[in-house]
């Protein structure tokens, strides 16, 4: 019976064994079938890299930039808000002349003020510098022209040889009987500015008061 058994193999010998053969298995030849198999492998590994590649560098997704319904409505509404004062504004008029009317009033009012202004300035300028008489300044009322008669303006020589130029006409406040607007003049040398009362009777615009 003690001849009949065998030893058997520590865990040392069936590692060694194992071991042995991996190694001859690495070791050997190879086959087409292993060509195969490992072809195949890297085939995978290479499309598995490609597409990890494509995630990172997609761009990211459209939706992100678009805003939720509700917040393009409250954008949308808030536009229309910022915007909305600008059509109670009058146009401001060619010939660089401004207009800041804080009042919705029709263009009709706004052009005639000025016209009557315009035809104002374009006599009561030259009489400020001492020249053409104050029953001539037109279109003004009768108490203003009487008023600028009694205070003729007493010029110097050298300043009557100035020429006054209206730059700019800016209307302040225009209502549909009442206006007011800013003159801007040049005489070559300075410029300054002309405050403009007018009201409207039955007929037409009139220069009620000048000045502050």
């Amino acid at each position: 019976m003690e001849g009949s058994l065998r030893p058997r193999p520590g865990r040392g010998s069936v590692r060694s064994s194992v071991v042995d053969r991996l190694r001859l298995f690495w070791n050997r030849p190879l086959r087409d079938s292993d060509r195969l198999r490992l072809f195949a492998i890297a085939v995978a590994l290479i499309a598995a890299a490609a597409a990890m590649l494509t995630q990172l560098e997609r761009p990211a997704s459209s939706t992100r930039a678009a805003p939720p319904d509700d917040q393009a409505a409250v954008a949308s509404s808030g536009a229309e808000a910022a915007l909305s004062p600008a059509a109670s504004v009058p146009a401001a008029e060619p010939s660089g002349e401004g207009t800041h009317t804080p009042i919705a009033v029709s263009r009709a009012d706004v052009v005639a003020s000025k016209h009557a202004a315009r035809r104002f300035l374009a006599r009561y300028l030259p009489y400020t510098y001492g020249r053409g008489r104050a029953r001539r300044i037109r279109p003004a009322t009768a108490a203003l022209r009487r008023r600028l008669s009694a205070q003729r303006p007493r010029v110097p020589a050298r300043e009557r040889r100035r020429r006054p130029r209206l730059v700019l006409l800016q209307s302040d406040t225009v209502g549909h009987r009442h206006a007011g607007l800013v003159a801007l003049v040049s005489d070559g040398r300075r410029r300054y500015s002309v405050a403009l009362e007018l009201s409207r009777p039955a007929v037409g615009w009139r220069v009620e008061r000048v000045g502050g």
